[in-house]
């Protein structure tokens, strides 16, 4: 299935600006607080055990509307609390465009990868002599990788512009803890080829495994 490059074309279109707006109670997505409780999620309510298709801990849910499409949702827990809220999606070029441009509006693009490397998009920025080499490195990277089997775009909210951040480590040691992380995830191939949005909040989850980490090992 043919993937169009985009995220280069919207860097250079300048619409990758991001917003400084809080995000309410440290939502995920919408309403879905981080942190929720795991019996909030009833088969009343239309969740499903989708733990063994998702991996570790999870509830999915049919048709979210989101972007003027319908998606499945999948919650993933860990200690009983709501840490990550995705959808997925069959894949289509339209959505892939919609999805990346509706994601802009409030999040910044911070790197590209294939899963075997990286591009930090930050670090890019930083060393681009103008606006034009830094889209055709981000046009050639994001073309190789649609090319292959996955591409993941990572965004951060609340960036904000000219801060002279040297690469994407420096510029999350600098966000807020609660900073929130919307990843675009294209994977597969042909009719396998699927769309992926994902909502987390990377800094939060990095301090508790942190402190879980310093807690003393209990005596056996």
């Amino acid at each position: 299935m043919s993937k169009k490059l985009i995220a280069g074309t919207l860097m250079g279109m300048g619409l990758f600006l991001s917003s400084l707006s809080a995000v309410a109670a440290d939502n995920l997505f919408k309403s879905y607080a981080y942190g929720a409780p795991l019996s909030s999620f009833k088969e009343a309510k239309g969740y499903y055990d989708c733990s063994d298709e998702v991996g570790g801990v999870a509830r999915c849910l049919d048709d979210v509307d989101f972007i003027g499409h319908k998606f499945t949702a999948a919650l993933i827990f860990s200690g009983s609390k709501l840490v990550m809220f995705s959808l997925f999606s069959p894949f289509d070029n339209d959505l892939h465009a919609t999805a990346l441009g509706s994601i802009a509006k409030t999040f910044k693009l911070t790197s590209l990868s294939d899963g075997k490397s990286l591009l930090d998009v930050v670090q890019a920025s930083a060393t681009a002599k103008n606006q034009e080499e830094l889209t055709s490195k981000v046009d050639i990277y994001e073309t190789r990788a649609l090319n292959g089997d996955t591409l993941t775009y990572t965004f951060y909210e609340g960036v904000e512009q000219n801060k002279g951040y040297r690469n994407m480590s420096s510029q999350l040691s600098a966000l807020p803890d609660n900073v929130r992380a919307a990843e675009l995830i294209l994977t597969g191939e042909g009719a396998d080829s699927a769309l992926i949005i994902r909502f987390s909040f990377p800094k939060l989850q990095a301090n508790k495994a942190a402190e879980a980490a310093m807690k003393p090992v209990e005596a056996f």
